[in-house]
Order: structure tokens, then C-alpha cells, then sequence
């Protein structure tokens, strides 16, 4: 009895160490969880039980230089299905296809093959998806989406760019201005219950999305529907390959309009005046033009000998062609008529030296630096490079390759008095409030041509649509200046110019006497008989001027407001020293400050200068260096200021101790009394001054161009 009470007592004592056993053990575990374990099993809670989703801000709009929008996002719907849990997932495919205009078997097969999940289509109207939400089909999803609008449509397509299924930019200026556009994505916290439903948290943590800012372009959507309707009709109607069109104003360098046709869709197409480049033909014959008579190598009642027949060599291996045949033009008449054999022959007197250091300070050879993806830089050989051939081929337009901006900006720079202006697609920047982040201002960059030259040109380019090659330009009371090109195109295939291959150009400005806008016309390709520039992308300008013309409000309407004030000039730079400089050197010094020489007299050394050392002067104006002692170098008589701008002419008599009297504003066409005049004088000295009647002197832009790629070889055949 008494081994069985031990017995059942050990049972208990036994049973008890176990319980006591467990419980620690239970204990210990639970420890284990709470304390050690704490982190990770919260952080499993947390993914189980919370959701974090990202909210997405609202894209920035584009809009037109008045505020007209030209890209914004909208709401739309997509579908997605699971048919897995449909009931009957083909009678369910058959009716969203009849809705959705689908075909209905191959949905079938869609819902068939991916039973969990699919998009069945996305971004649809609110009106089809209104439809499809009343079915109340098991199933059967719709989910809100933002679509990417553009109201111009293909007009401005490929200058917009475009998006893609995320809202991001992926082509144009979506791409381009993509980081101000898109903003700054936000998230917030969901709490999930056990059946997978998220609910929203009452303080549960979120960040707000940042929407994208609105940037307003330099686009005029009057003028961008303007051009790319009479573009598509010429390049319909001339059966060409292509053609692409830009057109600016020439005082701020913003980009108005830039179109081309046809529109190749999404991923293919890219806007032609930025990225392609060609060889421009005749319509680069300014360039010879503008530096021979800012040189002083020509006149513009200087003849010169062509040829009869047509036909002349102008250097070694260079015979060039001339579709208007004369025995000898004057060099406005051979502007005018776009002779080969002249232009071919002033390039030649005016040297690949400076023809070259014209041409890469008009920009050629060199990307603009304008805000557009892929933008080209054109091909100019260095001079090093040139052949024999090379000096008067480049002068009329071949063995060079241009880009249509390069070469709006050169006649920009025409129009707009010899300053070259940097090009502008933006305006100004504004975030979702309105606050203004950038405003951007048109900005100078350097003189390439005297005023006096540039009146000039623009006399003998109006003349060349008033009488010449560009008639097909004219417009009934309204000046147009302007220069055709027919380039014939370089065959790859066959390793030299195609034979009936032409590109066809023209660029013009207008008014003439107060240009307002500037433009360029390529016409790629023509196949209806006719080819010739006058024939094909003039024609275009004038329709485009007619109906800009038209437009109560627009820039060339009657009571017009400016689209914008004329900027101020380039920055001016400090005139370095250069007496006792060798002539090389002394040139040398003034390239180095984007300045111009002009030397006078005979000797080995610069022995004065005019404007003196440490003077402000305008870029790219001139210094006078003088190599022999000055006729009136004690300074005992009147300075001849004749020509000179009216600051200029100041500055000169002030270093006379002479006061002047200003009749008139623009640049002196006569002073009183005359140069020679001994001093001192009695009282003042009278100048008369009139507007672009004499020139400031001689200034080129002498900038560094970026290194010019090869261009293609062939004859010259531009007109």
C-alpha cells in the first residue's frame, strides 16, 4: 500500500515537472516571438496588412506662344478581365468584342489562353466604358487611365513628340522637356483586410504627388496649321518623297513653326528640320554674297564675265552651269538670276580662308544648341581638307551639308540687321500653381554682317522674288525677300548624283523692309515634271505669307501687335591692345575676341589703333589697326566719321575734344564741317544721319566651330 502511494506520488511529481516543462518551454517561446522575433514577425504584419500605392501626378500641358493648349492629359478607361472567374467567359468575350469593335473570335482565343489576367483594351471612352460597367459582367474590369490629347493633331506631331502607355515622353519635346513635364510621383497607405479588400487608413501615411510643370512654346498654332496644310498639298501634288518646312522670327530667334509631311506614325517619324541635314544648293549663295561684300571684294554694280552658252570652269575640275545664260552679269543680276559661273567665281576671289570663317559663323558646321532631341550639326570641312574644286562648289552650295534651322538662322541673321540669335522653342516654365519656375529671354549671340551689308542683301534678295528666280514667291502688295535652290540629290548606290533627283528649297522673309518672320521650304524628291525651287517650295511660301497675311491679329496683319521686342545687341568685349604687333599677330588677338580687323597703310608692325585699347565695342565689330604713321597724326585736324554708327562717330570726335550736334538717328551720311578741317573748331561739328544708308564698317562673327564632318563629294548644280 504504502510502495503504491509512492508510487502514484511520483506519478504527480512527474506529471507536475512535465506541466512545469512545458509551460517554460511555451514561455520561452513566446519570449523568443515577442522579444527576439518582434521585428520580423511586425514587418510580415505590416506587408500582410498594408499596402502602399503610388499616386500619379498629372503631366504639365504644352501650350501655343498665346496660351492655346497643344498637349494635356485626359481621363480614360481601360479593360481588363480574368476569365477564370467569369461564368461564361465566350459569350462574355463575344459581347466586350461587339462593344469594343473587336474581333470576336480572337478575344476568344485572348480569354482561352491567359484564364488569370488580361488587358483586354486600354484607354477607351468614358461613353463605351459607360456601357460596358452597366453588363455588370463578373470578371470584367475598368480601371481609369490618363491619355495623352493633342488638338492640332498630326500637324504639330512631330514637333510635340509624343507618349506612351505610362505618360512618359518619348520622342519631340515630350522627350525633351520630359523632366519638367512629368513631375513627382506620391504613395499612400492602405490597410488590407483578411479577404484582400484595402481600405484607407484615417491618418494613414501619404505624400502627395508633385504635378508637372506647364510649359508654354514659341509655337504659333495659327502658322503651324498653316504650313503643314499648304506643305501636305504640295508634297501631294508635286508626288515628292517628302517635305519639311521651319519658319522663326528673325529679331528673337523663336521658333514658330516647324512642320513636315508625311507623318510616318509613331516610333518612325522625326521632325526633318532638326535632325536631316542636306545640301542646300543655291540657297547657301548668300553666305559668298554676304562676306565678298562685307570684305569689300565686290560691288553690287560690279560686272563680272560668265558665259554665253552657260558653261564656264571657274577653277581646276570646276565647270558649273548656268540655267540663265548671259555673257556678263552685274553681281546684284547674278544674286538675282543665281548664276553658278559668278558666285562660283567671287568665292574663288574671296578665299577658302574667309569663306570658311563666314560660313561657321553663320553656324554651319555646328549644332544650335536649340532644346530638341537629336538635332544634326550639318558638314563643313575645314579648309585643310579642300580641294582645288572646293572654294567655288561650297560657294554655290554643294560639298556642304546644312540642317533647315542652320539655315533659317543664317537669313535670320539678314533680316535681322547681321546679329545672330540664339533659337528658342521655350517660353517660360510655370508650375501646377501658376508660379513661373523660367522664363526664357532672347538672347544675341554675336554680328556677323554690318547693318549696311545685310541692307544690301536684303535689296538684292527682294529683287530675286520681284524679277528673278522666285516670282512664283510674290504676293500682291506685300515685299518678300527670298532665294530659290535646286540641289541635285548624291546617289549612294551609285556612288555619285542621281540623275532626276533634285531637292527643292527656298527661304524667304517678310516684310522685305521690316522683317517679321523667316522660313524655309524643302520640297525632297519631286516627280510631277517640275523640280526647280521657284517651281516647287516657293510657291509654298507664298501661300503660307498670303494666309499669315490674312489674319486679323497675326504678324502680318494690319494694326499687328510685334510678337516681340527687337532684343539688345551682343554683349560688347574690352578691345585688347595691339600696337607693336605683327600684323599676324595682331589678327590673331582680335579672332581670340570674336573682333574683326581692318588694317591701313603699309608696315611690319601696328603702330596705332582705332578704337583705342580698353575700349567697349560690340562683337564682332572692327578694329582699324594702322601699320604707317596716320596722315593727321599729331591730331590737328577733323577725323572723316562718314559712315560710321552715330556712337561710333562720338567717341571718335571726343577723342578731338570736338562736341557734335545729331541731325537724324542711324548710321552718318554727312558731317559739317568735312574731314580735314583744321582744328580747333569754332563750334560744333553737324552730323546728318539717315537709317541703312552707309555701313559701321566690316564685322564678322568669329567664332569657334565645332569640328566639320566630310561632306559629299559631287558637281555643283544648285539653282
Amino acid at each position: 500500500m504504502a510502495n503504491h502511494r509512492e508510487m502514484r506520488k511520483s506519478r504527480v511529481l512527474v506529471a507536475a515537472a512535465g506541466l512545469l516543462f512545458g509551460l517554460l518551454v511555451v514561455w520561452g517561446r513566446v519570449g523568443w516571438l515577442q522579444i527576439v522575433r518582434h521585428g520580423y514577425y511586425a514587418g510580415r504584419a505590416e506587408l500582410n496588412q498594408e499596402q502602399r500605392v503610388l499616386l500619379r501626378p498629372a503631366r504639365g500641358r504644352l501650350l501655343a506662344r498665346d496660351g492655346r493648349v497643344l498637349a494635356r492629359d485626359v481621363l480614360t478607361y481601360s479593360v481588363s478581365a480574368a476569365p477564370k472567374e467569369m461564368v461564361e467567359p465566350r459569350a462574355t468575350a463575344r459581347a466586350l468584342a461587339t462593344l469594343l469593335h473587336e474581333d470576336a473570335r480572337k478575344m476568344e482565343r485572348a480569354f482561352a489562353s491567359r484564364p488569370r489576367f488580361l488587358w483586354v483594351k486600354r484607354r477607351i471612352s468614358p461613353e463605351i466604358a459607360e456601357k460596358i460597367a452597366a453588363r455588370h459582367d463578373r470578371g470584367v474590369y475598368l480601371s481609369t487611365e490618363v491619355q495623352r490629347v493633342y488638338p492640332l493633331g498630326d500637324a504639330a506631331a512631330e514637333v510635340l513628340g509624343r507618349t506612351d502607355l505610362d505618360d512618359q515622353g518619348v520622342d519631340g519635346l515630350e522627350l525633351q522637356l520630359d523632366d519638367a513635364l512629368r513631375g513627382h510621383p506620391g504613395w499612400a497607405t492602405l490597410f488590407r483586410d483578411g479577404a484582400g479588400r484595402s481600405h484607407a487608413l484615417p491618418r494613414g501615411l501619404r505624400r502627395a504627388p508633385e504635378d508637372g510643370d506647364h510649359v508654354t512654346l514659341t509655337i504659333d498654332a495659327d502658322l503651324q496649321c498653316i504650313v503643314a496644310s499648304h506643305l501636305a498639298a504640295a508634297v501631294d501634288s508635286l508626288k515628292a518623297v517628302r517635305g519639311f518646312a521651319i519658319f522663326m522670327d528673325p529679331r528673337t530667334g523663336e521658333v514658330l513653326a516647324s512642320a513636315v509631311y508625311p507623318h510616318l506614325g509613331p516610333g518612325r517619324g522625326r521632325n526633318w528640320n532638326f535632325t536631316d541635314q542636306y545640301e542646300p544648293g543655291s540657297t547657301y549663295k548668300v553666305v559668298v554674297a554676304g562676306a565678298a561684300l562685307e570684305e569689300g571684294v565686290v560691288s553690287p554694280d560690279q560686272v563680272f564675265q560668265a558665259a554665253a552658252n552657260g558653261v564656264c570652269q571657274v577653277a581646276p575640275g570646276a565647270i558649273f552651269h548656268d540655267t540663265h545664260k548671259a555673257a556678263e552679269f552685274r553681281f546684284r543680276d547674278a544674286v538675282r538670276w543665281s548664276s553658278n559661273i559668278v558666285m562660283g567665281k567671287v568665292g574663288c576671289l574671296l578665299g577658302a580662308q574667309r569663306l570658311y570663317r563666314y560660313a561657321t559663323a553663320l553656324g554651319f558646321g555646328s549644332i544650335t544648341g536649340v532644346s530638341f532631341p537629336g538635332e544634326a550639326g550639318g558638314k563643313l570641312r575645314s579648309p585643310e581638307h579642300w580641294s582645288a574644286r572646293s572654294t567655288p562648289t561650297i560657294a554655290i552650295g554643294h560639298e556642304v551639308s546644312v540642317t533647315p534651322l542652320q539655315l533659317t538662322l543664317a537669313y535670320a541673321s539678314v533680316a535681322n540687321g547681321g546679329v545672330m540669335m540664339r533659337p528658342m522653342l521655350v517660353r517660360e516654365v510655370r508650375d501646377a500653381s501658376g508660379r513661373v519656375v523660367r522664363r526664357e529671354q532672347p538672347e544675341a549671340s554675336h554680328r556677323v554682317f554690318s547693318e549696311h551689308t545685310t541692307s544690301l542683301l536684303r535689296e538684292m534678295l527682294t529683287a530675286v522674288v520681284d524679277s528673278g528666280t522666285a516670282k512664283a514667291a510674290r504676293v500682291a502688295g506685300l515685299a518678300i525677300a527670298g532665294k530659290t535652290g535646286t540641289a541635285q540629290k548624291y546617289d549612294a548606290a551609285i556612288g555619285t548624283y542621281g540623275r532626276g533627283l533634285y531637292l527643292s528649297s527656298f527661304v524667304g522673309f517678310v516684310p522685305a523692309g521690316d522683317p517679321r518672320i523667316v522660313g524655309v521650304v524643302v520640297i525632297d524628291e519631286p516627280h510631277s515634271g517640275k523640280y526647280y525651287g521657284g517651281e516647287c517650295a516657293a510657291p509654298v511660301f507664298r501661300e503660307v505669307a498670303t494666309d499669315l497675311w490674312r489674319l486679323p491679329n497675326g504678324p502680318l496683319g494690319s494694326g499687328v501687335m510685334q510678337i516681340a521686342s527687337r532684343p539688345p545687341a551682343p554683349a560688347p568685349v574690352i578691345v585688347p591692345d595691339l600696337r607693336l604687333l605683327p600684323r599676324v599677330a595682331a589678327e590673331q588677338r582680335l579672332a581670340a575676341y570674336a573682333l574683326h580687323a581692318r588694317f591701313a597703310g603699309a608696315g611690319p608692325r601696328v603702330l596705332a589703333q582705332e578704337p583705342a585699347a580698353g575700349v567697349a565695342v560690340e562683337r564682332g565689330a572692327a578694329v582699324t589697326a594702322f601699320l604707317a604713321a596716320r596722315a593727321d597724326s599729331a591730331g590737328t585736324m577733323l577725323p572723316d566719321v562718314v559712315g560710321r554708327s552715330v556712337r561710333e562717330a562720338v567717341r571718335m570726335l571726343s577723342a578731338y575734344a570736338v562736341t557734335a550736334e545729331i541731325v537724324g538717328h542711324g548710321t552718318v551720311v554727312r558731317q559739317i564741317p568735312v574731314a580735314g578741317t583744321r582744328l580747333p573748331l569754332a563750334g560744333h561739328c553737324v552730323l546728318t544721319c539717315a537709317p541703312g544708308r552707309a555701313g559701321e564698317g566690316p564685322v564678322a562673327g568669329l567664332l569657334p566651330a565645332a569640328a566639320p564632318g566630310a561632306a559629299a563629294a559631287g558637281s555643283a548644280g544648285g539653282r
